[in-house]
């Protein structure tokens, strides 16, 4: 039986907007004595920061008194009686809903999470590296796989369709590109130049510049006649989703999954092109405290991480990544806790640059 320190360090967001180290209750909470039978408990050794955990930590959606955070990796040290995929000691990633929960949160000495979001990583993986995953890949899992019903990777298309990616730069972009390729999809990503060569060699077939003034008329052209119907949005605002509508083809039409909630004119810009948003908190399932309850999104994503996780980290060389996939260049931040306040005041100020900020934690 797993014993539990009476308090924890956690990251709280205060009623100025600020964060703060503050200690909170931990063996003493219910669903730590009695943890939930599709939950987990991970002591914290490393997290990743996402632009959402800025957004709520700042932003008007965060609540003073929750506990910010959503990645994290660490060691699995409780586990409920349901979960089959993972067990006390393996090391594992995952997410939950960082600053809607007073008692719970990735920034903190440990988490709570819903297992069917949870991957196990290999001992050669730092837990940096795995910590950069949770959100941005199973992001992309969920807009693939559950919104797009492309045939899942490692099985590819004996026709190739063809995807294009908005953003390949950001997180999501990162992971979408190379889960794209592996799917035996033909892969147009946007960027700026600069990441263009970096994009190529992670599996984009074409790569345009974003802030051309006809990147949807280039798109269309390199794509030929059959052109384009699946499309991945991972920026969703300043005009993108109407630039990927205008990319699809011309002839089909197509689907365009999008990571905020699309304007109605943006959803009617073309009757043949289907617009709608992805949220990756909806494959968390029952527990889920906002938005819709998706239960097959649950399902799904515990498929994922317990069937196809293990084959695309197979073989994973510290700061090499796997034969099939590979991190974000990673920016190792400083100070654990009591600094990440600085990397999301970093992130949202824009500083960064095609890279993963990330905290050691122990």
């Amino acid at each position: 039986m797993a014993s539990f320190p009476e308090t924890i360090k956690a990251l709280q967001i205060q009623p100025d907007k600020t964060l703060k180290v503050v200690e909170i209750p931990f063996s003493s909470q219910e669903l730590v004595k009695n943890i939930p039978e599709d939950q987990i408990i991970i002591r914290v050794r490393a997290v990743g920061l996402n632009p959402t955990d800025w957004k709520h930590a700042f932003g008007p959606r965060g609540k003073p008194g929750a506990i910010s955070g959503c990645d994290a990796a660490g060691d699995v040290v409780k586990v409920g009686s349901a979960v089959k995929h993972l067990q006390v000691g393996d090391r594992a990633s995952g997410f939950t809903f960082g600053a809607y929960q007073t008692d719970n949160g990735a920034y903190s000495e440990y988490v709570r999470f819903v297992a069917a979001v949870c991957f196990k990583f290999p001992e050669s993986m730092t837990y940096e590296e795995a910590a950069s995953f949770p959100i941005p890949h199973l992001t992309a899992v969920q807009a693939f796989y559950m919104r797009l019903n492309i045939p899942k990777l490692l099985k590819p298309n004996l026709i190739r369709e063809s995807i294009l990616i908005w953003g390949g730069s950001t997180a999501v972009g990162h992971h979408a590109v190379q889960l794209a390729a592996l799917s035996g999809l033909k892969v147009f990503v946007t960027a700026s130049v600069a990441a263009h060569e970096e994009l190529k060699a992670l599996g984009a077939e074409a790569c345009f510049d974003y802030k051309a003034t006809d990147v949807a008329k280039q798109i269309q052209a390199a794509a030929g006649e059959e052109g384009i119907i699946y499309g991945f949005d991972t920026v969703s605002e300043k005009g993108s989703t109407d630039a990927c509508v205008d990319a699809m083809s011309a002839s089909r039409g197509g689907k365009i999954i999008t990571t905020l909630h699309p304007s109605e004119a943006t959803q009617k810009r073309r009757k043949d092109v289907h617009v709608e948003p992805t949220l990756v908190y909806t494959a968390i399932g029952p527990a889920l405290t906002f938005g819709p309850v998706m239960p097959q999104d649950n399902a799904a994503t515990l498929e994922y991480v317990s069937e196809y996780m293990p084959r695309i980290l197979e073989n994973w060389k510290e700061g090499k990544g796997s034969p099939m996939f590979n991190t974000q260049r990673l920016r190792h931040m400083q100070g654990g806790l009591e600094q990440i306040q600085e990397g999301l005041e970093i992130m949202r100020d824009g500083k960064y640059s095609r890279e993963k900020l990330v905290y050691t934690i122990a």
